[in-house]
């Protein structure tokens, strides 16, 4: 059976329109999954840090987190790939003590990096409050256990 006339041409420009929504879903659906470890993470870290801050700086700490966004997810990827160095030094053939330490001694450069660029934005954000706000200031609880 062969359907032909404008049902045919009807048929195939739904099914088209079919296919590049499902393209079009698939792709935003991949992208999302893909980027949400690497934001999950970052929120995570952000979101133990955060408490120690007033209500007052917490929006000015979320718009400064923003406007670096690419940075931290760079920062974030080296770190993540230092560790998988480490990983791989170690599950190596020939095993070799120091290429192990070099892959520490990166995570540790790669860590060290990422911490600098955390402090410099708290450290701005910090510097721009009142003392009245900065008074209010104090450690998350989880560190007074």
């Amino acid at each position: 059976m062969t359907i032909r006339g404008p049902f045919a041409y009807s048929l195939v420009a739904i099914l088209i329109v079919s296919l590049a929504a499902n393209l079009l879903i698939l792709g935003f659906a991949a992208s999302r999954y893909r980027s949400a470890d690497e934001a999950s993470a970052i929120e995570r870290i952000v979101a133990l840090g955060v408490r120690a801050f007033p209500r007052e700086m917490r929006s000015e700490i979320g718009d400064q987190l923003g406007r670096h966004r690419g940075e931290l997810r760079g920062a974030f990827r080296d770190v993540r790939e230092a560790r998988r160095q480490v990983f791989s030094a170690m599950a190596a053939e020939p095993f070799s003590r120091s290429n192990l330490d070099a892959a520490f001694a990166e995570v540790r450069r790669e860590t060290d990096k990422l911490q600098r660029l955390g402090q410099e934005l708290v450290g701005d954000i910090v510097e721009a409050e009142t003392p009245a706000i900065r008074a209010k200031i104090r450690p998350p609880k989880f560190l007074h256990r």
